[in-house]
């Protein structure tokens, strides 16, 4: 059963018209931790099955249109990006898609998971940027306005954390920092063992 999402995505700037390099979404169920990491390592083996699946999404999305219809790169973002592993350079590199085709696979993907909860890693970033580009792009948010949450808050409230993450977390696959999906199933590991563990407490 898939009962939570969580969606991760590299941007060119900090504001909500951010430029959108890729898409990354997570689908998994937060009781079940033996299932969730045995699908992120199928996922982290073979990127076949990472692009699209039933519990991964991964997009690259079409620059030069973004540009264009005017959303927008930061000079410090730009320079960040620069600095960044040649794996996150790699993971961004193939073939893309508009921002609107993407957008719409996204919500396709995600109705297939109706009941799910849609998690980002903080409520004011991933998400706002998301629904800036479905409302440019004239598209219906698949998430209602009240719809978000957040992985930190979550992680936080279960282990007592003040920092959204679990620490000394080593994830169960070889992650590709700043990769959208990578990062998205990061969180969603944190996720189940947190529950987990507030579970065992319990």
């Amino acid at each position: 059963m898939t009962n939570s999402i969580v969606i991760d995505i590299e941007t060119m700037d900090v504001r909500p018209s951010a430029l959108i390099l890729s898409i990354g979404a997570f689908a998994f169920d937060i009781s079940n931790i033996e299932k969730t990491r045995s699908s992120i390592l199928e996922v982290s083996r073979g990127l076949d099955v990472a692009e699209y699946s039933p519990y991964t999404f991964y997009a690259l999305v079409d620059t030069f249109n973004q540009l264009m219809s005017g959303r927008s790169v930061g000079k410090d973002t730009q320079f960040w990006l620069k600095t960044q592993g040649e794996d996150a350079h790699e993971a961004l590199a193939g073939e893309r898609h508009s921002l609107s085709t993407q957008l719409l696979n996204l919500s396709s993907w995600i109705a297939q998971h109706n009941d799910a909860r849609i998690y980002f890693r903080g409520t004011d970033f991933d998400g706002s940027i998301l629904e800036h580009a479905y409302r440019q792009c004239g598209l219906t948010c698949p998430w209602k306005y009240n719809g978000k949450r957040d992985v930190r808050t979550y992680i936080d409230a279960l282990t007592g954390s003040q920092k959204g993450y679990i620490v000394d977390h080593q994830p169960c696959f070889q992650i590709i920092k700043h990769h959208a999906l990578h990062d998205a199933m990061n969180d969603a590991e944190q996720m189940v063992i947190a529950y987990s563990g507030n579970m065992a407490s319990h």
